[in-house]
């Protein structure tokens, strides 16, 4: 999962990258000829019995959740988070 992150903000693959904490990364996109800046935080060592953190819910206009597709472990915890940031954030309409 942090290998996606990375290819995507630097343009490289990187075969094994395990942070131990938090990551944040920072990238300009454009869209449509206007410029924003995306901020991708990669959560090192998440499950879903892990407190989800106010600062993850606050000014945020969208997640990405990333799953490993040979864990069913890694595809549950995703649901599990899902279901987080609906109660955080609310359903939206």
């Amino acid at each position: 999962k942090s290998s996606l992150t990375i290819q995507f903000v630097e343009g490289q693959f990187v075969d094994s990258y395990d942070p131990t904490i938090e990551n944040t990364f920072n990238k300009i996109v454009s869209v449509n000829g206007q410029d924003f800046n995306l901020q991708l935080v990669d959560t090192a060592g998440q499950d879903e019995y892990s407190i989800f953190p106010q600062s993850h819910s606050m000014d945020i206009h969208g997640y990405v959740l990333v799953y490993s597709v040979t864990s069913m472990k890694s595809f549950e915890v995703v649901q599990v988070l899902h279901e987080k940031l609906l109660d955080m954030v609310g359903k939206i309409q």
